[in-house]
């Protein structure tokens, strides 16, 4: 029986459950915990020095302001992986007054400055695990985060990020994970895949976190009996909404959350189901961009996330495995099952 850990990475929390086949979800073990953008950005505040940054490229958000600021008052070295963290374009980060070092001199470095290594993945989960009499030898280790991609030149993070979620138009939900592998342009899933890939011997799933909310949602019972449907994850920052056949998908747009009220998130979803949404308006309105293949009606309208209190009367609050914090794990957990031939369901 499969024993998973499954991690959903977000810019607020980091959302955490241990499941296995045997005991299912209702006996399944569950943490939610700062995100580690924050509890780096959170390092940074505090310290009173210059500082050496290094190990993995992760997510950026408030670390990268935290940064930012510290430069402020002083100064900042990062090795290469690390500063990816910022912008994968390092003459970027070099312009914010950021040193750049090689991995041989961070243990030298670290004499003048406060050493400081980051990663999405925090091995200190393990021992503490273990301290409960969990189980860690995990056949699939499943974790989602956001990847804007390796942006070519000319071509703007947020038009690339889109680019990426577009290729998946007309697909299965599930094509948006990978399972064992990572596309060489997503720069961060890439970094989590080669740092876990070190210690553990079992199978890796990487998945984009909008996505992963959008197929755990589907476990709501409610959800689940509808054929036409569409989910909409309200997160931290990022929202979007999925227009679904069974789980092939049939539009969607992405958008920043700070920019929807619950007026303007029911005007996008009424475009996505008629087919009528373009890339263009969601684009100029600050978004990320919107695809569509066609009209599809929903039977029943599905909002999660930790934003979605806001959009209250939009559809209805799903909550797979009984937990709206949860939701992205259980797509992860469901995407593991479906790439493990078990058929996708929990």
């Amino acid at each position: 029986m499969l024993n998973i850990l499954a991690i959903d990475i977000g810019a607020g929390t980091q959302d955490i459950m241990v499941y296995n086949e045997d005991t299912g979800f209702d006996n399944a073990y569950k943490l939610v915990l700062p995100s580690p953008t924050r509890f780096f950005a959170s390092e940074i505040r505090k310290s009173n020095e210059d500082l050496v940054i290094f190990g993995d490229t992760m997510g950026g958000g408030p670390f990268t302001r935290a940064v930012l600021e510290h430069l402020k008052k002083h100064r900042v070295y990062m090795t290469e992986k690390a500063a990816r963290t910022l912008r994968d374009d390092l003459g970027i980060v070099r312009s914010h007054g950021i040193e750049i070092i090689s991995e041989g001199e961070v243990e030298n470095m670290s004499e003048i400055a406060k050493p400081i290594r980051i990663a999405d993945f925090n091995l200190g989960l393990l021992p503490l695990f273990s301290s409960f009499g969990m189980d860690t030898s995990f056949d699939v280790i499943a974790i989602a985060v956001q990847d804007h991609g390796v942006a070519p030149p000319g071509v703007t993070d947020r038009e690339n990020r889109f680019q990426l979620i577009e290729e998946h138009v007309g697909k299965e939900i599930e094509s948006f994970a990978y399972f064992d592998r990572v596309p060489e342009n997503l720069s961060r899933m890439n970094s989590i895949f080669e740092s876990v890939k070190r210690w553990h011997k079992g199978h890796i799933l990487l998945m984009d976190t909008g996505p992963a909310a959008v197929l755990g949602s589907l476990e709501d019972e409610r959800v689940k009996a509808k054929k036409k449907r569409m989910c909409i994850n309200v997160g931290n920052a990022h929202t979007i909404a999925m227009s679904l056949d069974e789980t092939r998908i049939i539009g969607v747009f992405e958008h920043h959350t700070k920019y929807l009220d619950k007026q303007k998130l029911g005007y996008y979803m009424d475009k996505l189901s008629q087919g009528t949404i373009t890339f263009k308006e969601v684009f100029d309105d600050g978004g990320h961009g919107a695809s569509v293949t066609g009209e599809n009606q929903p039977e029943i309208i599905s909002v999660t996330g930790p934003k979605r209190g806001r959009m209250k009367g939009l559809g209805i609050f799903s909550a797979p495995g009984g937990d709206m914090m949860m939701t992205g794990p259980v797509g992860l957990i469901r995407a593991v099952l479906s790439h493990s031939g078990r058929g996708g369901t929990v």
